[in-house]
């Protein structure tokens, strides 16, 4: 039988509502568990591990503020909000969890499809405030035999891929990184090719100095007329305010945001009120399962590192060999 958690075990401190899979998975590892959801670090200063929302920032002053801490995981595929080079000098070990979000955000993104396809913000708003909307309002168009343009084609993008080829899209994509391609999709060689032919254009690239405001006032100019726009990888992909004046002015047929820049959006954000815009507020990873996945994968990520065992997704590798270590009298099992 696993012994419970001593008061000299190792201490994990979370500022999210963890499902119950991960807290099994703690404590059968050995380690007590400190949730602080009001946004307060209490308990962070006694704490080994530390996993993550996306809100936190993993940064140098927090790694100097907090000299116990080992391992910092994020609960998600994201790592914007943490300095890797900071962690690294630090000897913190950042970790995340890529797989678990894959399946939940790219449904959702094929959602969001479907729904700007079928013109879905109009008449629901319409229908809400006792208006009854028919007639050209309400006709939309069929995404079978549309181009998806997919800028960024790791594993959601893939998925994503894969999903709309059974709703028989045509796939492009844009991706310089991408070691292969999905079945069926082809390769294009420049982000401005695939704006220029796409109908549909569903972002899943990382936030990076590179990708910062990747989709601006150029780039949007260059889409097919009545294009539609998705994003559910990270608001600064987007140039917001270039989004709204194409929106505004017709360029495009609809966006659908699920990240914004910043979150939560300011509450006069334009793009929110506007009719042809699906504004959600970053959801697109929650399901019930994609939460048990990332809950728990992150979980068993920061065991990894405090029984000593370098973990499959370390985002900063070169820490290894000069990680923080324990001096304290507490063992992970």
């Amino acid at each position: 039988m696993t012994p419970s958690p001593s008061p000299a075990s190792p201490l994990v401190w979370t500022d999210i509502n963890l499902v119950e899979e991960a807290r099994t998975c703690l404590s059968a590892g050995g380690v007590r568990l400190i949730v602080r959801t009001d946004g307060s670090l209490d308990g962070l200063e006694q704490a080994e591990g530390v996993i993550a929302g996306s809100l936190l920032w993993g940064d140098a002053v927090l790694f100097d503020r907090f000299r116990r801490v080992q391992v910092f995981a994020r609960s998600g595929i994201g790592y914007d909000r943490v300095d890797l080079e900071a962690a690294t000098a630090a000897g913190v070990c950042i970790v995340n969890t890529p797989d678990a979000p894959t399946e939940s955000t790219a449904e959702f993104a094929i959602t969001l499809m479907l729904a700007l396809a079928r013109r879905l913000p109009h008449p629901t708003r319409a229908l809400a405030a006792g208006t009854w909307t028919a007639g050209a309002a309400v006709i939309g168009t069929d995404l079978a035999g549309k181009t998806l343009g997919l800028v960024g084609c790791g594993r959601i993008g893939r998925r994503v891929a894969e999903i709309a080829s059974a709703l028989r899209m045509n796939v492009r994509v844009y991706d310089p990184f991408a070691v292969s391609l999905p079945p069926g999709a082809l390769g294009v060689p420049t982000l401005i090719e695939l704006l220029a032919g796409a109908d549909v254009i569903s972002l899943h690239l990382p936030l990076s100095a590179a990708t910062r405001r990747l989709i601006g006032a150029a780039e949007l100019a260059w889409c097919k007329p009545g294009a539609l726009l998705i994003n559910t990888a990270r608001g600064p992909l987007v140039d917001e305010a270039a989004l709204a004046d194409a929106l505004q002015k017709g360029r495009l047929g609809g966006a659908a945001l699920d990240v914004w820049d910043p979150e939560p959006p300011a509450v006069d954000s334009a793009l929110c009120r506007l009719p042809m815009v699906i504004a959600t507020p970053h959801m697109a990873a929650a399901t019930d399962e994609g939460r048990r996945r990332s809950h728990t994968a992150a979980a068993e990520q920061v065991l990894e590192v405090l029984r000593g065992h370098q973990p499959a997704s370390l985002l900063n590798p070169a820490v290894w060999p000069v990680r923080r270590i324990s001096s304290g009298s507490g063992k992970v099992c």
